[in-house]
């Protein structure tokens, strides 16, 4: 569903679209929907070109380069947000209000 919503997210760019569509004929399915939430996360979170989003970082490894994405991801998964959720700030925003 995340991955779905991801892609959908991408694909509203027209330059994305074409790449996505190029992507899908040489790579599988699941490592383009991955990259697509992986565009669509950096996007959402404004982040520079050296910073990794969420859904990249192990949560579990100390040397972990980037430590605030390490710390989203965890909380992400903590409030039962998917580590692809293509806006992961919404998506916990979201998680807040329904368990109030």
């Amino acid at each position: 569903m995340h991955l779905r919503r991801a892609m959908e997210m991408a694909r509203r760019d027209p330059a994305r679209a074409e790449q996505f569509d190029e992507k899908l004929r040489d790579e599988p399915w699941t490592e383009v929907v991955e990259f697509a939430a992986y565009c669509c996360q950096i996007k959402a979170l404004g982040l520079r070109h050296w910073q990794e989003p969420p859904c990249v970082v192990d949560q579990d490894d100390p040397n972990e380069r980037n430590k605030e994405a390490q710390a989203m991801l965890r909380t992400m998964l903590q409030a039962g947000v998917s580590r692809y959720d293509p806006d992961p700030l919404q998506a916990l925003k979201g998680r807040r209000r329904m368990s109030k």
